[in-house]
């Protein structure tokens, strides 16, 4: 992805802004051909019976597990918040950063590298911030649930740069600052992955994990649609603040997973 984005403004700088769209063309080909020969991977399968395998069968016992186990619900309504407020940014970063109008103009391409590297160098801090929390703040068992906090509340706190900057000040004059904010939302955006993928494991059983968290895909476009929308009815600012909120809100809804009981998964019962 780095790559792509240095490539990307290469072409752009050559080819006009047509160039990185003639650029991805090639890139979904070679996609196509690296997936012909793909297996579909139909999730772990549940004991008891081909009937009960079913999708159908899975995604009913997972509503059940949502409806039983609260951290469960919580699980997925955080991924759909925090899911929610990245895509929101996603669509906002380009049209925000150009109508800053900045002297030279913005190499978007060189950004979009700039945004991929944080996001790889978060996911690299993973492992040593989840150290620091299970010495020196917390216990092993609840390290992945306070790191979920610390990096829902950088991301909160990023995104209000944005929204504070375009609504008081000059344009011209926060240029840099919703910059460096962007980069470290996209950090976040790779702290939070590993995270996420951890506290799936700990929460929801291994063999529903694929139709509990397609089950809150729902609030997720729900959130993605509604974001999308307020970009063309509300000013940026307002936006940012939005999603901001998202944050604060996952933020909450993780602080109270880490605070409460064991997180071992409960088992799910079969007929």
């Amino acid at each position: 992805a780095i790559l792509a984005g240095i490539f990307a403004q290469v072409l752009e700088d050559s080819l006009g802004h047509i160039g990185p769209f003639q650029g991805a063309i090639a890139l979904t080909v070679l996609a196509l051909v690296l997936i012909l020969r793909w297996e579909e991977n139909y999730g772990q399968p549940v004991k008891g019976g081909h009937e009960t395998s079913t999708l159908y069968n899975q995604f009913k016992e997972g509503w059940g597990l949502v409806a039983r186990d609260s951290r469960v619900l919580r699980i997925g309504l955080i991924q759909a918040l925090s899911e929610g407020g990245i895509y929101t940014f996603v669509f906002m970063w380009v049209p925000t950063l150009l109508s800053m109008n900045p002297p030279g103009g913005v190499p978007t391409g060189c950004v979009f590298a700039a945004l991929m590297m944080a996001i790889t160098i978060g996911g690299i801090v993973f492992q040593p911030l989840e150290h620091i929390f299970a010495t020196k703040i917390t216990t092993k068992e609840k390290a992945s649930e306070y790191s979920a906090v610390f990096a829902y509340i950088m991301a909160a706190m990023s995104m209000s740069v944005p929204a504070i900057c375009l609504c008081c000040t000059e344009a011209s004059v926060c240029f840099e600052k919703v910059l460096l904010s962007f980069v470290v939302i996209e950090f976040c955006v790779g702290l939070s992955s590993p995270i996420a993928g951890t506290l799936r494991s700990k929460y929801v059983p291994d063999a529903y994990q694929g139709a509990i968290m397609n089950i809150f895909r729902l609030p997720l476009n729900a959130v993605v649609v509604s974001g999308t929308y307020a970009t063309d009815v509300f000013d940026q600012y307002k936006v940012y603040g939005l999603v901001s909120g998202l944050f604060v809100v996952a933020a909450i809804l993780q602080a109270s997973l880490a605070l409460g009981g064991p997180s071992e998964k409960k088992q799910v019962k079969k007929d």
